[in-house]
């Protein structure tokens, strides 16, 4: 019997597999994960609120149980009693509003608008700030039913965000933060497992802010806007812009978010957010912040999409001690032979 080099190689290729047979290229599109996903639930949220003091109004509109297509949408717009649109957005509207748009699709926006010529509370308190929140929000389960250990992600592609502050003083005689303007998006996943706990999966957030700083002066309070981009600030690299009247804006940007690692019987929620709020304390002062555009004219799309992969620890396995014993015996047996065949050709 003669092994020949490419015989030893089929050998130890057939020796391999029957000794790790996880080793190997595997692909998302061939693996059977056992995951098995839930449809999405979606909702579109506005509120407005006297601070301190509590909500003055406040809304929902939730859908249950939708899919990606055919498209579904929650969305709700209100118009504050107080305030005016003095935004260079939605310029049909007039008065101070707060507005929130959740598709099935993962499209969405928010935008709260509003600026105070006269007090924030009208017969009541001054000394109170008023504030606009809009959110939208998609949630989405996972049960993963299968061996190997899986890794789940979603990939978000996050609307252009801007804020503004309007009419902010520049000098004022007593500490006094009430202007503020903030967009962002957010991320926050929790992995049920099979024994009924609870742990934190993978989280985002993804925001741009503007607000006041003081620094003391001779006699007064220097007054200015200051901006900050927080969270993942490296995703706006770029695309942050603020021009001569501080209007700051980010371009959308896509990204992925890696959720958790799922052991048989887990279970994965993601909640996905979009939030745009802002506060004025009114006399000439006050602020927009909108993430996409809330009346849908600006949609975004490849949003939401959630892809899942073998964890690294199962795809590329370090080779272990017994695979290199069976190796080593391999190279023993292939030797031998050869031995056997070398002697029996001479005493022939």
């Amino acid at each position: 019997m003669t092994i020949h080099h490419s015989g030893l190689a089929a050998l130890t290729a057939v020796l391999i597999s029957i000794a790790a047979p996880s080793i190997g290229t595997l692909h998302a599109s061939t693996l059977q994960f056992g995951v098995v996903g839930s449809p999405i639930d979606m909702s579109a949220n506005i509120s407005e609120a006297v601070l301190p003091g509590g909500n003055i109004f406040q809304q929902s509109n939730p859908l249950f149980g939708t899919q990606p297509s055919p498209v579904q949408s929650a969305e709700l717009l209100h118009l504050s009693e107080v305030g005016v649109n003095a935004s260079r957005r939605s310029t049909n509207i007039s008065g101070a509003f707060a507005s929130s748009l959740a598709e099935s699709n993962g499209n969405g926006g928010v935008g709260v608008s509003q600026t105070i010529f006269g007090s924030p509370n009208p017969g009541g308190d001054e000394n109170v700030v008023r504030q606009l929140v809009a959110q939208s929000l998609w949630t989405q389960t996972f049960v993963y039913n299968g061996i190997p250990t899986a890794n789940i992600s979603l990939h978000l592609h996050i609307p252009a965000m801007q804020v503004q502050l309007l009419g902010v003083p520049p000098n004022r005689d007593n500490p006094n933060f009430t202007e503020t303007a903030e967009a962002r998006a957010n991320v926050d996943t929790v992995i049920t497992h099979a024994d009924g706990t609870f742990s934190k999966g993978g989280s985002f957030e993804f925001g741009l802010r503007e607000f006041e700083t003081q620094l003391p002066g001779a006699t007064t309070l220097i007054n200015f806007v200051d901006v900050e981009v927080f969270g993942e600030a490296e995703l706006a690299s770029g695309s942050f812009v603020c021009n001569f009247i501080a209007e700051c804006t980010i371009a959308d940007v896509s990204t992925d978010v890696a959720l958790g690692s799922l052991h048989t019987g887990d279970t994965l929620a993601y909640i996905y957010t979009l939030t745009a709020v802002g506060t004025t304390h009114g006399f000439e002062h006050g602020y927009d912040a909108f993430v996409s555009d809330p009346f849908g004219v600006n949609g975004i799309t490849d949003n939401l999409g959630v892809t899942v992969t073998l964890a690294d620890a199962q795809a590329a396995p370090e080779v272990s001690t017994g695979l290199l014993i069976v190796l080593g015996l391999a190279c023993v047996l292939v030797a031998r032979r050869r031995s056997v065949r070398a002697r029996g050709s001479v005493e022939r």
